[in-house]
């Protein structure tokens, strides 16, 4: 497998003026290397994180929907999330969402809580487990989301079964009510690590293996300055991780791995200088 992957937006500075303001950002990181392998998400077991629905049990015996496990991506051990049918199987084959907070960036007291901020960037490994030499013939689709307070997604990466490939995850992204296919594909047991980056209302989605090679741009999504997108971007309080059993109970076996999660927004100077510095090489082409 390739090293450990990553969903990403991330902060790229402007040249002059707006590079020392990539100082000013404000971020929330989880790597889940505070966790222990076994720790469960649901009722809290993991910290900053909550978990939609309850563990099914039987036979006196709960089971867990997610939980930490060591990872081995290629570059060693470490902790990472699962989330999927390794384990168990939801009743009713509910799908099971993990949120890790992001509340910080907007409230608590933060400096840039209460202003409207046009820049978000965000980033995490991920990967599609799943054992081809089992029996579980059926899989699963996943997806990745910034959400904000009221559950709507501002920006969204899904990951659904490939139509005729059981080794491959078709990859769609959504701003706002805009989704685009993008033609891209992950591969089962590949670690990857994709980009997000948001600035007024363009998001551009971006991925590549996790150890920086075959970088690909894989869609760009432009709306207006009234977009959906652009009008939660400083609303957003949480990074969604959800499981969606296609496959009927019993039959699959897929799992979502993540860790090294990192969202951040910029200071509201650090806009401003951005926006300024953009003036200023405008000027100097005009030149």
């Amino acid at each position: 497998m390739t090293n450990k992957f990553g969903l990403s937006f991330y902060l790229m500075p402007l040249v002059g003026i707006a590079s020392a303001a990539t100082q000013l950002n404000y971020k929330v990181t989880y790597d889940f290397n505070s966790s222990t392998s076994g720790d469960q998400f649901s009722g809290n077991g993991v910290g900053g994180w909550s978990q939609d629905i309850a563990n099914p049990s039987a036979f006196g015996q709960t089971f867990p929907l997610a939980y930490v496990s060591a990872t081995n991506f290629g570059g060693g051990s470490s902790n990472s999330a699962h989330l999927g049918t390794q384990v168990a199987n939801t009743p009713n084959n509910a799908s099971t969402t993990l949120t890790g907070d992001l509340t910080s960036l907007t409230a608590g007291g933060q400096p840039n809580a209460g202003h409207v901020y046009n820049y978000i960037s965000a980033s995490f490994n991920l990967a599609v487990l799943d054992n081809s030499s089992d029996t579980f013939t059926g899989r699963d689709a996943f997806s990745v989301a910034l959400t904000t307070a009221s559950g709507a997604e501002a920006a969204t990466i899904g990951l659904s079964p490939t139509s005729g490939n059981n080794d491959s995850w078709d990859v769609s992204v959504t701003a706002g009510s805009t989704t685009s296919t993008t033609g891209g594909t992950i591969t089962a047991n590949s670690a990857y690590k994709f980009y997000i980056e948001s600035l007024d209302g363009s998001t551009t989605f971006k991925y590549e293996a996790a150890d920086g090679t075959g970088n690909t741009w894989i869609s760009s999504v432009d709306f207006d300055v009234v977009s959906p997108f652009t009008n939660t971007l400083n609303q957003v309080t949480g990074i969604a991780f959800s499981h969606d059993p296609l496959a009927s109970a019993g039959t699959s076996a897929n799992t979502l791995a993540f860790d090294e999660i990192s969202v951040q927004i910029p200071e509201p100077s650090s806009s401003l200088l951005m926006v300024l510095s953009a003036g200023l090489i405008a000027i100097r082409r005009r030149r």
